[in-house]
C-alpha cells in the first residue's frame, strides 16, 4: 500500500529502461573471454605496427542508451625487440569508423624495456555511446621507433575485455 500523499512514479520490472536507470547508475556489464594465443574472439598477430593497425583482438557491444559513457578495461602480455620502440595503444569502434574515445591513444607500453621482457599492457579507456547500434570494436596498436612485438607468450593463459555502460 502507498500513503494517499504519495507522489512519483512506480517502476517495476516490465518499466521501460529509460525509467529504471538513473544517471550515475551501471545500465550493464559485458565480460568478454579471450585466449591471446587461440583465434577466439581474434588472434593476435605479431608484427612491427608501424602505422595503427588492429593486433587481430575485437568484440562487439550494442549500449541501451544513446547518452551513456562506456568503459573498455583489458589486460594481455606482449614483448617487443628494440629497447627503443615503444607502443601507443588505442581502441577503433569499426562499425562507426572513428576511435573509441576522444584522445590519440588510451594507453602506452614497453617505454626502453628489455628486449626478452614479457610485458603487461593495461588498456582502459572511456568512451560515449553515441547511438543504440551494435558496434565491433578492435584493439590496435602504433610501435614507434622501431621494433617486432610479439603476444603468443602462452597458450594457455585466459584474459577478459569488460565492457561497462553507464546511465548519464
Amino acid at each position: 500500500y502507498l500513503p494517499s500523499n504519495a507522489d512519483g512514479t512506480i517502476v517495476t520490472s516490465t518499466s521501460p529502461d529509460a525509467d529504471r536507470f538513473k544517471a550515475g547508475e551501471i545500465v550493464q556489464v559485458q565480460a568478454i573471454e579471450f585466449a591471446p594465443a587461440t583465434s577466439s574472439p581474434g588472434t593476435l598477430v605479431n608484427g612491427t605496427y608501424t602505422s595503427i593497425a588492429s593486433i587481430g583482438l575485437t568484440w562487439s557491444f550494442t549500449p541501451k542508451f544513446s547518452d551513456s559513457i562506456l568503459t573498455v578495461e583489458l589486460n594481455l602480455e606482449a614483448k617487443l625487440n628494440d629497447e627503443n620502440g615503444y607502443g601507443r595503444w588505442d581502441i577503433y569502434d569499426s562499425t562507426n569508423g572513428a576511435k573509441f574515445h576522444s584522445y590519440d591513444y588510451c594507453a602506452g607500453s614497453h617505454y626502453y624495456e628489455k628486449t626478452t621482457a614479457w610485458l603487461p599492457v593495461i588498456i582502459k579507456a572511456k568512451g560515449n555511446a553515441l547511438n543504440t547500434n551494435a558496434r565491433t570494436y578492435q584493439l590496435r596498436v602504433l610501435i614507434s621507433d622501431g621494433g617486432t612485438l610479439s603476444f603468443n607468450w602462452s597458450g594457455d593463459e585466459r584474459r577478459v575485455i569488460t565492457m561497462m555502460e553507464i546511465k548519464q
